[in-house]
């Protein structure tokens, strides 16, 4: 795998060439770009930390994409520790989403990676306590899902996003979205106290991405609770 940059106007480009063509369905599914053989994100050319950023991508990209692709072990548990320690006592607004918010419930999934959603007005926080971890910057999606996107990836990707927009609700409320940031529960995991959405949000969401495995395990976690 082939990690380069460009400068294209006000812009950055991280591209991806020659790869292995097992990576093509993990660089899709992380929004990249097709371009002719290579794949590409841009980011603002004057985001902070921008150098630091790319030589951690240079140096730790392919790890984070053998993880994606299920190629080697993922310490999600480890990841999502560290993370929340980190911000433990913090000023700073958290919540887990995604498999890992299933699995620190007690139930098996098997996550690629931890998904964390915080209040835009943290951004900036998270990015300088982070600095030395992100692989991809923490920025405004310009109308996306999100208001803003970013990944760190220490032991593992950790997917930083904020302020989730309404059509994420829509046709039904899921996992990420407006309704779960209303309903947030809480967990105590390895003695972390971690806010989590309701666990019918999280069978939602796998309902709606047919992950039929997944939907029977939170099904049958459902029944024996009730």
């Amino acid at each position: 795998m082939k990690i380069s940059f460009e400068e294209e106007n006000d812009a950055v480009v991280f591209r991806v060439s020659e790869f292995h063509k097992k990576y093509e369905s993990v660089l899709k599914i992380c929004f990249y770009s097709q371009e002719s053989s290579s794949y590409t994100k841009r980011f603002p050319k004057n985001t902070k930390y921008l150098d630091k950023i790319m030589k951690y991508y240079y140096d730790h990209a392919q790890d984070m994409f053998d993880q994606l692709g299920y190629f080697k072990p993922i310490p999600w548990d480890i990841a999502l520790f560290d993370f929340a320690k980190e911000l433990e006592n913090k000023d700073i607004n958290w919540w887990l989403t995604g498999s890992c918010a299933v699995c620190v419930r007690g139930i098996p999934l098997n996550p690629h990676d931890v998904d964390i959603m915080i209040d835009s007005s943290d951004v900036y926080k998270i990015s300088d306590m982070f600095s030395d971890y992100l692989i991809e910057p923490i920025v405004d999606t310009n109308g996306w899902l999100t208001k803003d996107f970013g990944v760190i990836f220490r032991h593992a990707r950790i997917d930083i996003a904020s302020d989730p927009q309404d059509i994420l609700d829509n046709p039904e409320p899921i996992d990420c979205g407006p309704s779960a940031l209303a309903n947030l529960e809480e967990v105590n995991w390895k003695g972390l106290i971690i806010k989590v959405p309701p666990l019918h949000l999280s069978l939602n969401v796998n309902k709606r991405r047919k992950r039929i495995d997944r939907v029977t395990k939170i099904e049958q976690y459902l029944n024996q609770i009730s």
